[in-house]
């Protein structure tokens, strides 16, 4: 028994399995993570509705999934860099990834995203079980009171905006969605999967389509240097420990 409640079992019968189903994660996080309009979530989604029909435990299916997100994480960035680039004159108000394709530091983008990820990654894994138990002891009152809590966030969310236009911009945005979700959500699609719904087409358009919009009147890759990381090692660290 661990120090917060739980235990390690270890069955080497079941190590092969499951490290197949890592490997199936993996391949499938690396097409959502290199094809844009795909998420991480939208295979999630197939995986669940294929779960019954997986033979062995449904935590093969689990495995795969967490496979699969981790993978997608590490390589989302090579399209949102390569396709969604906007015009220098935009610089400005480009996502910091983007400005660094516009400076020619592309490569550097790769790599402190991979080195994010990585480091995101070894801090998760100890976090891992105290945070499990804290969001499971906390969840409830939270779920009790979701609808503020969701509320306080997109408040936060919009007020945070550093201009009045965008905060217009974002409230706009907000409405969008919300009635999106309302004509949206409650459809039966027919489809041949159960589990999901109007999630899957969702995901592939929210995700998809921002990115190749922006790339339809962008300029391109310009050169790029090198891959040399100028960012201080402390500061890369120190992000990387914020985002887990």
């Amino acid at each position: 028994m661990g120090p917060f409640g739980g235990s390690v079992v270890v069955a080497p019968g079941s190590a092969l399995p499951a490290l197949g189903f890592v490997l199936g994660g993996i391949a499938l996080g690396t097409v959502s993570g290199l094809v844009p309009g795909l998420h991480a979530n939208n295979f999630a989604l197939l995986l669940a509705a294929a779960a019954p029909g997986v033979p062995g435990p449904a935590l093969y299916v689990g495995v795969a999934m967490l496979a699969a997100g981790v993978t997608h994480t590490f390589l989302d960035v090579v399209p949102a860099l390569a396709l969604g680039v906007p015009d220098a004159a935009m610089a400005a108000s480009a996502l910091p990834g983007h400005r660094l394709v516009i400076e020619g530091r592309g490569r550097e983008a790769l790599r402190l995203s991979a080195l994010g990820s990585g480091l995101a990654v070894a801090f998760a894994v100890p976090l891992a079980i105290p945070m499990t138990r804290v969001m499971t002891t906390v969840y409830p009152t939270v779920r009790a009171h979701l609808p503020l809590a969701l509320g306080g966030v997109a408040v936060f969310l919009v007020v945070t905006e550093r201009s009045n236009a965008s905060r217009i911009g974002g409230v706009l945005a907000f409405l969008l969605s919300a009635g999106l979700g309302l004509l949206t959500l409650d459809i039966d699609p027919s489809a041949p999967l159960a589990a999901g719904g109007m999630l899957m087409p969702l995901f592939a358009g929210l995700f998809g389509a921002p990115v190749l919009i922006e790339a339809i009147d962008g300029a391109g890759v310009p050169e790029q240097a090198d891959a040399a990381v100028t960012t201080p090692r402390r500061t890369i660290g120190a992000t990387a420990l914020v985002g887990t």
